[in-house]
């Protein structure tokens, strides 16, 4: 299948150019749309089997919906972006498309993905289906197989509730009212490792992080729960009984491991 056009929307950066790169090192026809390409939809696919979406998710409804009508029923129409009902529902519903939900669990600075796991949400067709996992494997990829729901309820744990942590972390830290520059004097090596990855939160992407969390359809148990162990953890500190709070942290870590 490597005499096939595969067509990138938003393929000038981030996952999509990782995309394109992998694609393009495998010997495949790769046409890039990013904000400056003046291309027209209906000619990237007229000219593409394969149309892939990968803007940012606030914007990635928008151009389903306009991409949806134009691609033959023959063709593949996925997303790669980090939450995949809306996507999928939306791919499946404007198109008569074969429609596959994927998402990387990596950054696209990743040089070598072998090892890491993507995601694949099948919603219509076989043919391309089996293609893209083929892809996938032979680029030693771990794939996982799942549904849209299921997907986003993990990544409502390993994302929005991940991340959620980290900008609590953050305003916890600015509300101190001690400068982070003295506090990084008495820092611990994994203090440190976490004022990195608050960093990287507030300052590089905040828009991604916020769309992240608050589009997720399970953010709100995701929140309940958060709000729960806060308290569980606050009554455990506050009855000033050591059993009480050792009993909190030996009771999760059962359950956990």
């Amino acid at each position: 299948m490597k005499d096939i056009s595969i067509g990138i929307i938003g393929g000038t950066g981030g996952m999509g150019r990782w995309l394109a790169d992998l694609l393009q090192k495998g010997g495949y026809q790769v046409i890039v749309l990013g904000r400056k390409t003046k291309m027209p939809l209906d000619e990237l696919t007229s000219s593409c089997a394969v149309v892939v979406v990968s803007v940012p998710i606030a914007a990635t409804a928008d151009v389903i919906k306009q991409v949806g009508p134009l691609m033959p029923a023959k063709s593949l129409l996925m997303d790669l972006t980090s939450l995949k009902k809306e996507p999928v529902e939306l791919m499946l519903a404007n198109s008569q498309a074969e429609v596959i939900g994927c998402h990387p669990l990596f950054g696209p600075n990743m040089e070598n993905p072998a090892g890491q796991n993507i995601v694949l949400c099948q919603a219509r067709g076989n043919k391309w289906y089996d293609w893209l996992k083929k892809l996938w494997l032979a680029n030693g990829l771990q794939v996982l197989e799942t549904s849209p729901e299921r997907h986003d309820a993990i990544m409502a744990i390993v994302q929005a509730l991940n991340h959620l942590n980290t900008i609590t972390l953050g305003l916890a830290l600015a509300e101190t009212a001690i400068p982070l520059n003295e506090i990084k004097k008495y820092s611990t090596p994994i203090f440190q490792t976490k004022e990195a990855i608050v960093k990287k939160i507030f300052t590089e992407s905040p828009l991604l992080y916020k769309d992240i969390i608050i589009r997720n359809p399970d953010v709100g148990k995701i929140l309940d729960i958060y709000d729960k162990a806060l308290a569980d953890i606050r009554r455990a500190i506050q009855s000033r009984n050591s059993d009480e709070f050792k009993d909190l942290l030996e009771k999760t870590a059962k359950i956990l491991f």
